[in-house]
């Protein structure tokens, strides 16, 4: 029983964070960056110079942007690791299909219940 409520707080605290620190936009944003540095490459008619100028500005900012996205996963981690020092058996529920199904209608539930709630505000 404790694992489930373990569950439920987790999936709430973990979708707050996840739209609090903008983690798609942050995926988004790799993307694109991905993208730029393909078609820069493709590209002919750029001189070189040129190029490795781009491609070293590209990788600063690739490098910026996956340090975000590594942070963001360690503490989520970080997280539930805390989360499994009150239940030794919360990370093998997570882990398991019946946990990620459960988690998984958590989330779903509590976003649909977060959207009709701002939807009034």
């Amino acid at each position: 029983m404790i694992n489930h409520i373990l569950l439920i707080f987790s999936s709430v605290i973990l979708y707050e964070l996840i739209k609090y620190v903008r983690f798609n936009d942050i995926i988004k944003s790799n993307l694109k960056i991905y993208q730029k540095i393909i078609k820069l490459f493709r590209c002919k008619n750029v001189s070189d110079f040129r190029k490795e100028k781009l491609i070293l500005n590209y990788s600063k900012k690739l490098f910026i942007v996956s340090i975000k996205i590594i942070s963001i996963l360690i503490s989520i981690f970080l997280f539930l690791i805390i989360l499994n020092l009150f239940s030794n058996a919360y990370l093998n529920l997570v882990i398991s299909i019946l946990g990620v199904i459960e988690l998984s209608i958590f989330f779903i539930i509590y976003h649909l219940i977060r959207k009709k709630f701002y939807a009034k505000l």
